[in-house]
């Protein structure tokens, strides 16, 4: 039948000719979705500001999109997120806000210019805005249950009394822990790994989120699963996590998802709700989102077919999205707390040293991280390291070693040192302002002078990425909005990430996503050795280790 839309809604899906004077447009022999949903994502991590950000993912059929503005609540607390979701409200793409249970999420280990406490996460998830809790950890649930006491539980009790659904980060959290969380509230995991892990949570009841994005490759890993196993497939979302801007187009985003399902054997209707339908309901807005029916929001996705799902157009809330699109002066301006978040004095190479003086040894054993990046995981390996004028010197071995560091963006003392292997770079360094969840600045070079002049000028730059060669400053992203985002068109900072990832290859890096990963090796809750502005740190045994062994 026709649909007819009413101002942001679908007012009726009938037979009936249409009475009124209006505006038709003829899609006969088209196929209709609702717009896609997106269940979990993290905008800051696309490295564009919340309006460009939207005109990519509009783009790509995303109509809404559920996030927690962690990112940026890590460097500016409630003020920030806050501010985040007032710059969404100028686009027509529909933001609903996950609220972070805690920042920093390890209050005991990282030291944030930001932070959030429980009494303004409650405000956030009482918000108009708010449909969950975000990033509920497994082993902290465990840990409340274990040692805790009873207002431990205040927000995921207030969540789920008010209908705000606790959204689980449950890795490898399965068998009795995993029925923990689940009997205290916890409804969905995204963390997963593995195929007998999804059917366990599926069994149980847990609402699973696969996902796709420049680096997580789950649905290409797991999702077969669903068929393999006679599992229900509403119970199933797709999803992104973390995409730069560089990957949002219409093939890359959330077709790809939905391409991968339907070749892994879903059906092509199952799949397009695990983007859509699936997530809405998980959210308990099923009836106005990622569905066509009158009372939804007339989100309208046309297609040329079913079989090969190519986008025509896009219509969001009863509106075409071509003009927003094309639209590159709605940008806002954004606050100076916003603005200006990285107060650190310049790195000195003073702290950039690994042994005390004095020491008189040739070599020290030295425990360097090396990445698996299929897994996206990191291991430890121990090597004999040369030392020069008292410290260790990279340049005298040829295996590709790099110096690692990791600088707090505001106490000047709080510089951590650490090793890296294999990254691939030849000569020089390269240095970022985005390291999850606490958004230091991570820095690795071949040598020290080249390693100081990259975080220098991250530093100077108020955030952004930097690479350095032969001594010069040979590409720069600058990411001056908390340090992690650009406020410049979407189209030119995906220039400027290529013409960046281009450059890193030209240079030896070797990781499929040279730049991506620089961003999760300070991240102190993924598994198992990160650099933190304290040092080498175990994230399983959640503490500093020392990162050169030598006798004094």
């Amino acid at each position: 039948g026709d649909v007819w839309i009413s101002g942001r809604l679908i007012a009726k899906i009938t037979l009936d000719e249409c009475a009124y004077d209006t505006k038709t447009y003829d899609v006969s022999g088209k196929f209709l979705t609702p717009g896609f949903v997106e269940g979990h994502i993290h905008l800051e991590s696309s490295l564009v500001d919340p309006v460009n950000f939207a005109k990519l993912a509009l783009q790509c059929g995303v109509t809404t999109i559920c996030t927690d503005f962690h990112e940026v609540g890590a460097i500016a607390g409630k003020v920030g997120i806050q501010e985040m979701m007032l710059a969404t409200k100028r686009t027509p793409l529909k933001v609903l806000q996950t609220t972070p249970i805690e920042l920093p999420f390890l209050p005991e280990i990282q030291r944030t210019l930001g932070s959030l406490v429980p009494a303004e996460a409650l405000e956030l998830l009482q918000s108009q805005e708010a449909v969950g809790l975000a990033e509920v950890m497994g082993n902290k649930i465990v840990e409340w249950l274990t040692h805790g006491k009873p207002s431990d539980f205040a927000l995921l009790t207030n969540a789920t009394t008010n209908r705000r659904t606790p959204e689980g980060h449950l890795f490898h959290t399965r068998g009795d822990e995993l029925d923990a969380c689940l009997a205290v509230g916890v409804s969905s995991d995204h963390e997963l790994r593995q195929q007998d892990e999804v059917v366990e949570k599926v069994q149980k009841g847990l609402f699973v989120m696969l996902r796709n994005g420049t680096l997580a490759r789950e649905v290409e890993t797991l999702v077969e699963v669903v068929k393999s196993e006679g599992l229900p497939p509403e119970h199933i979302g797709l999803v992104t996590d973390d995409m730069k801007a560089s990957d949002m187009t219409p093939e890359k985003y959330m077709l790809k998802k939905v391409r991968i399902a339907i070749a892994r054997g879903i059906s092509p209707i199952d799949a397009i709700k695990m983007v859509t339908h699936n997530i809405s309901t998980h959210y308990r807005l099923g009836e106005l989102l990622g569905t066509l029916k009158p009372g939804a929001y007339a989100d309208v996705l046309i297609f040329d077919s079913l079989e090969s799902l190519s986008i025509e157009r896009v219509i969001c809330s009863g509106n075409f999205i071509d003009d927003f699109i094309s639209d590159n002066d709605r940008t806002p301006q954004y606050s100076p707390q916003l603005l200006s978040t990285v107060t650190r004095d310049p790195i000195t190479m003073d702290q950039l040293r690994y042994l005390p003086a004095g020491l008189r040894e040739s070599n020290v054993l030295a425990k360097l991280i090396q990445l698996n990046e299929k897994n996206r995981f990191t291991e430890i390996i121990e090597v004999n390291l040369p030392v020069s004028d008292g410290d260790i010197d990279l340049t005298k071995t040829k295996e590709n070693y790099s110096y690692l560091i990791c600088a707090n963006r505001k106490h000047n003392e709080l510089v951590g040192l650490g090793l890296l292997k294999d990254y691939g770079l030849e000569e020089g360094a390269v240095a970022v302002s985005l390291a999850h969840d606490h958004h230091g600045i991570v820095g690795l070079g071949r040598d020290k002078e080249s390693l100081l002049c990259a975080t220098n000028r991250v530093i100077e730059l108020q955030g952004g990425v930097v690479l350095v060669q032969e001594g010069k400053v040979s590409a720069e992203l600058p990411l001056p909005l908390a340090g992690i985002m650009s406020t410049e068109p979407a189209q030119e900072v995906v220039e400027r990430i290529e013409f960046l990832e281009n450059r890193l290859h030209e240079c030896g890096a070797a990781w499929k996503e040279p730049m991506f990963f620089l961003f999760w090796l300070g991240m102190e809750v993924a598994p198992f050795y990160r650099i933190s502005d304290q040092g080498l740190f175990d994230s399983e045994a959640q503490r500093v280790i020392p990162c050169v062994e030598f006798n004094v």
